[in-house]
């Protein structure tokens, strides 16, 4: 037994690709809450008011958080340790906590530039002991931080920064009430988030649905109705039609491309072809009657203009009739200027109205 088989416009179509690939791993940086904690070797360039032989050193932990696509937070808490450079005299203590804002010129995940600003407190360890205080302390500066370097995602970072120092001490820590220090710093910065993927060996099934695209409908007669769907075929052109494709009883078909000689109701023959399809599309559908009503402008003797429309609708009704149309069905009628469509005070509306029409009625 031989099966039939018939392809519908939509076709389903299973292609199987396999892509055997190697497992790789990789990481990712959580973009959605992205955090960091990092460290910092610092040397600061002391204020020539301190009055001390040598600068300071020192370290930090800090910790960030992103705000926005180029704003971060920051906080960061350093251990600094100035030498007064006096024999037998205590070293001069100092401990940061600051917090503040960052701005990324770029989003972190590349070589970054930033700006940082932070304000803060400075615990002052220093003899003697009624000098110790806690102290209003701010920084402002530049830096750059890389991408990651290895793939625990660390990154390397540096920055310069100025810090201020509202202390006003005795001895050589004395000044006149706020120091001014350069703090230059180098370091690392873990991503908090920095996860591992691991992309292993797969075997895809891929499943696609095609659609076929449709062949444009034909339409010969150009009436709006496919001819698949077209029970009269060769319908007369600006006619309405039903959703058969049949023309509509009851209305007037203007035709403007029917002309005459000057002066004359003689067809031109330009007009000859038009009348051709009109008579085969009278011939293809004949449940309705014609009159071909003829019109002219104002111009001249309104008796003269009548007498010729009439002449011109008798010479299209001829010519159908020399074509095959049923005489009985078609009849002709002149109204000269009685029935205008635009106004005879200029060309165009003059030649809007010499025209033939079609009025179309049941049989």
């Amino acid at each position: 037994m031989k099966a039939s088989l018939k392809l519908s416009p939509l076709v389903m179509a299973v292609g199987l690709a396999m892509q055997p690939a190697l497992a790789e791993e990789h990481y990712e940086e959580d973009v959605n809450t992205r955090q960091y904690v990092g460290g910092f070797g610092s040397y600061v360039d002391l204020d020539e008011d301190r009055q001390y032989d040598d600068d300071a050193a020192g370290y930090s932990v800090f910790y960030g958080r992103q705000l926005s696509d180029h704003f971060w937070w920051e906080t960061e808490f350093g251990f600094y340790k100035m030498d007064p450079g006096i024999p037998n005299t205590q070293d001069f203590y100092q401990y940061h906590l600051t917090t503040g804002l960052a701005y990324a010129f770029g989003d972190r995940t590349g070589f970054t530039p930033y700006a940082i600003v932070t304000v803060g407190a400075i615990d002052q360890e220093v003899l003697p002991d009624e000098d110790q205080d806690t102290n209003f302390g701010a920084t402002a500066g530049l830096g750059a931080v890389t991408g990651p370097v290895f793939d625990n995602g660390l990154k390397f970072r540096g920055d310069v920064r100025y810090v201020y120092d509202d202390f006003d001490g005795a001895g050589p820590a004395r000044g006149d009430g706020a120091f001014g220090d350069v703090r230059l710093s180098l370091g690392v910065e873990f991503p908090l988030g920095y996860t591992k993927v691991i992309t292993k060996e797969k075997v895809v099934v891929e499943t696609r649905e095609v659609r076929v695209q449709p062949k444009p409908a034909v339409d010969s007669d150009g009436d709006g109705v496919p001819d698949d769907r077209d029970q009269c075929p060769n319908t007369l052109q600006g006619g309405q039609v039903d959703a058969k494709g049949c023309l509509i009883a009851n209305q007037t078909v203007t035709l403007s491309n029917i002309n005459f000689e000057f002066d004359s109701a003689r067809l031109t023959a330009g007009s000859e072809s038009t009348l051709d399809r009109i008579a085969d599309s009278l011939k293809a559908q004949t449940d309705f009657r014609v009159e071909v009503a003829g019109h002219t402008d104002s111009v001249g003797n309104a008796d003269y203009n009548e007498e010729l429309s009439r002449q011109r609708a008798e010479a299209v009704r001829q010519y159908l009739v020399m074509r095959g149309v049923d005489a009985d069905r078609v009849t002709a009628r002149g109204y000269g200027e009685l029935d205008p469509v635009a106004s005879n005070d200029n060309e165009s509306g003059r030649a809007m109205n010499r025209r033939v029409e079609f009025r179309v009625t049941e049989k």
